[in-house]
C-alpha cells in the first residue's frame, strides 16, 4: 500500500497519527476551571466556618460567604490575592510548617489535592461561580435533587425514624424519598416534605421547633443529613456528606449543635445556626450507630457496630471512657438524666447499665464500669430513650417498656404490634410516646396512663 508524503519523505499518515496523539494528550491535561461554589465552598465550610463563620471569627476573619473570604481587613492586603497565590496569605497559613501557625488549628492539616485545588483556584483567579457572592457557603454548594415519592405507597414501608414536635402535637416519620408529617392525636396525615435520600434511620427535631434534621442515605453509595423547615418543608441545607449512609443526628439540648453518626465510622459536630463543622471524631473501628447528648450537653456517647460505647467531651473531641461489655454490637445508648450512668443496648438482648466515668484530682480519667444490665430486649435494633427519670426501649413481640432509670424498675409495658418495633419517640412535656413497625405501623400512648391515643400505617395512600 502507498501513502502520500510531505516534502521530507515521512508518510502522511504517520504525521496526522502524531498530531492527533498530541491533540489528545493536551486535552487530557488541560483541567477545567475551579469552581468555587462546587469544589472551595465545601472545603471551607467542612474545613474553616467553624472558627472563621458569623457566630465566632477568630482573627477577625469570616470565610462564611465568598464575599466575606474576599474581604480586605483594615489598613491589610487582601488575604486571597487574586491570580496570585505564593501571595495568598490564606494559602501560605493553610502550608505553614508550625503547626501553631497552620491552619486550620487543633485538627489535621488540608490534604495536599485540597491545598492544590485552592492554589490553582487563586491562581485562575479567585472567581466566583455562583449568584450572590453574600450568600452563605451552605446555600450556594450544589444540591443532590432526589427523585420524588409515589404518590400512594405500593406496600407499607418499614418505620425506621420518628420524632415529635417540640409541643407534640406533629410526628415526623421515615418515608421513601422523603419525611411524612402526622397528627398526633388523630393520626391523619398533614404534610410530606419531598427531596429526602432513599432511607431515613434518623429524625430530630431542633428544641426550637424551626428545624428537623434527617439522616439517611442509599448504603455503600450516599450518606447525607438534610435539615429541613419542618413548617413549609423547605430544605435549609445538606449539612453532612458521606460516602455511606448516615445513621444518627441528634440536636444538644440547647439546640445550638447537632452530632451525626455515620457508616464510614464518623461521629461529626455542626452549628444549627450556619450548619458549619465544629469538630470531627474518627475513634470507631466501625460504623457508629447512635449517638446521645449528657443532660449538660458536654458530652457525647455513641454506639457502634465495633462492639464498643464511647463517651467524648463534645468540645475536644476527647475520648473519656470506652466501655466494651456487650461483646457484641452496640445500637443503642442514653445517658440518665444525672449524667452519672448510661444505659446502652446491643445485640446481646441486654441493657447494660454502666458509670459514665469522671475524672480524679490529677485530671485522670476511669469509669464505663458495669452496674447492671436488664434481659427481654426485643430482636430489632430500636433505639432506646431517656426521658427525665424514663428509660424506653424496645421489647419482644413488638411491645415496648418503660423503666425507671434510677431503680431499673418496669413501671409499664405498652401493648405489641404484629412485627419488630424499629423506632421510638418521646416527648416528655405532653407526655406521649410512639413506636413505629416493620410493617409500618405507628402506635402513640399516653405514658402516665398507658393509653393508646391513636395507631395508623405512616404510608401514604395506605
Amino acid at each position: 500500500m502507498m501513502f502520500s508524503r510531505i516534502s521530507n519523505g515521512t508518510p502522511l499518515l504517520s504525521v496526522m497519527l502524531l498530531v492527533t496523539a498530541a491533540v489528545t494528550v493536551c486535552a487530557l491535561t488541560e483541567q477545567e476551571p475551579v469552581s468555587f461554589r462546587s469544589e472551595i465552598a465545601p472545603l471551607l465550610l467542612a474545613q474553616c466556618q467553624g472558627c472563621h463563620g458569623a457566630e465566632e471569627a477568630k482573627g477577625e476573619y469570616r470565610l462564611d460567604s465568598y464575599s466575606e473570604l474576599m474581604r480586605a481587613p483594615k489598613n491589610e492586603p487582601p488575604r486571597v490575592q487574586s491570580g496570585n497565590p505564593s501571595d495568598s496569605l490564606f494559602l501560605q497559613l493553610l502550608v505553614a510548617e508550625d503547626a501553631d501557625d497552620r491552619m486550620p488549628q487543633k485538627s489535621a492539616p488540608l490534604e495536599p489535592r485540597q491545598v492544590e485545588l485552592v492554589r490553582r483556584w487563586i491562581a485562575e483567579g479567585a472567581l466566583f461561580d455562583a449568584e450572590n457572592p453574600n450568600s452563605a457557603l451552605v446555600q450556594i454548594i450544589p444540591v443532590r435533587r432526589h427523585d420524588l415519592a409515589p404518590e400512594k405507597y405500593p406496600r407499607p414501608l418499614p418505620i425506621t425514624a420518628l420524632a415529635f414536635s417540640p409541643d407534640g402535637s406533629e410526628l415526623a416519620a421515615s418515608g421513601l424519598r422523603e419525611i411524612t408529617i402526622w397528627n398526633s392525636a388523630t393520626g391523619q396525615l398533614i404534610r410530606r416534605i419531598p427531596n429526602m435520600v432513599q432511607r431515613t434511620f434518623a429524625l430530630d427535631w431542633s428544641p426550637n421547633g424551626k428545624q428537623l434534621a434527617a439522616a439517611g442515605g442509599i448504603p455503600g453509595e450516599l450518606g447525607e443529613v438534610r435539615v429541613f423547615n419542618p413548617v413549609n418543608g423547605k430544605l435549609l441545607a445538606v449539612a453532612h456528606r458521606a460516602g455511606d449512609v448516615a445513621l444518627d443526628v441528634r440536636f444538644n439540648h440547647a439546640g445550638s449543635m447537632f452530632a451525626v453518626a455515620d457508616a464510614e465510622n464518623r461521629i461529626t459536630l455542626y452549628r444549627a445556626v450556619d450548619f458549619s463543622r465544629l469538630r470531627l471524631i474518627d475513634n470507631h473501628a466501625d460504623w457508629v450507630l447512635a449517638l446521645a447528648w449528657s443532660p449538660d450537653g458536654k458530652f457525647l456517647v455513641s454506639a457502634s457496630r465495633d462492639k464498643t460505647a464511647k463517651i467524648f467531651e463534645a468540645k475536644s473531641g476527647e475520648t473519656i471512657s470506652t466501655y466494651g461489655g456487650h461483646q457484641k454490637e452496640v445500637f443503642g445508648v442514653a445517658f440518665r438524666s444525672d449524667g452519672n450512668q448510661v444505659y446502652s443496648t446491643g445485640r446481646d438482648a441486654k441493657i447494660h447499665v454502666w458509670k459514665a466515668g469522671s475524672a480524679d484530682t490529677t485530671g485522670k480519667r476511669f469509669g464505663a464500669e458495669r452496674v447492671a444490665d436488664i434481659g427481654g430486649l426485643g430482636p430489632a435494633m430500636a433505639r432506646p430513650l431517656m426521658s427525665g427519670d424514663q428509660f424506653f426501649s424496645h421489647a419482644n413481640s413488638g411491645k415496648v417498656r418503660q423503666h425507671d432509670a434510677a431503680s431499673r424498675k418496669l413501671l409499664r409495658e405498652f401493648d405489641g404490634a404484629v412485627d419488630w418495633t424499629q423506632s421510638l419517640a418521646h416527648q416528655a412535656a405532653v407526655n406521649l410516646l410512639a413506636a413505629g413497625s416493620h410493617n409500618g405501623q405507628v402506635r402513640i400512648w399516653e405514658t402516665q396512663t398507658g393509653k393508646k391515643l391513636s395507631q395508623f400505617v405512616a404510608s401514604p395512600g395506605r
